[in-house]
């Protein structure tokens, strides 16, 4: 009885990997909507994700088929590997959706407040008339992604600004 109990338990976590190995394709799907220098290494791990599920999945059978034909030593092997894999695949698991994680809470999204006029951003659900909940665009944007600013001068501002020299520096640059 022992060993049918323990061949079903083995066939049920079978099936549910093969089900989570299906589903994990749904992880692909959110990489384009990353940064692009996130986008390889996690669709990197996600592969090895995927190939770590199809190993558990043959070490299930591979295990239950033992366990139903009686052959002790080969389940008992199986069993030990399994369970060390097991421990690698929830550390690759946990680490790849903290990162999906974070590059999504990095992402801006939804409406900002921003000044019409200087083009500071207020903190959410922060006082409108509190000049501290103003803070320059790029420093809302660095606080709240992975994005860091250079400045420069566009063409129509350096007219507007330093027409002596726009047009020196704009040939020179041409």
């Amino acid at each position: 009885m022992t060993h049918f109990f323990s061949a079903a338990m083995i066939i049920i976590g079978g099936i549910i990997m093969g089900l989570s190995l299906w589903e994990s394709r749904k992880l692909l799907v959110m990489i384009p909507f990353l940064p692009e220098n996130k986008q390889l290494p996690l669709t990197k791990k996600i592969h090895l994700l995927q190939g770590l599920m199809l190993f558990f999945l043959l070490g299930y059978g591979i295990v239950a088929i033992s366990f139903i034909s009686r052959i002790n030593i080969l389940g008992e092997l199986f069993v030990g590997v399994v369970f060390f894999g097991g421990a690698v695949f929830v550390l690759i698991s946990n680490r790849i959706q903290t990162k999906m994680l974070i590059e999504a809470k990095n992402t801006l999204s939804g409406l900002l407040p921003i000044c019409s006029s200087c083009k500071k951003m207020r903190s959410q659900n922060s006082d409108p008339k509190n000049q501290a909940s103003w803070q320059p665009l790029e420093v809302f944007i660095s606080d709240r992604t992975s994005a860091d600013f250079t400045h420069s001068i566009c063409p129509e501002c350096l007219k507007k600004n330093f027409p002596e020299q726009a047009d020196r520096i704009l040939n020179k640059t041409r």
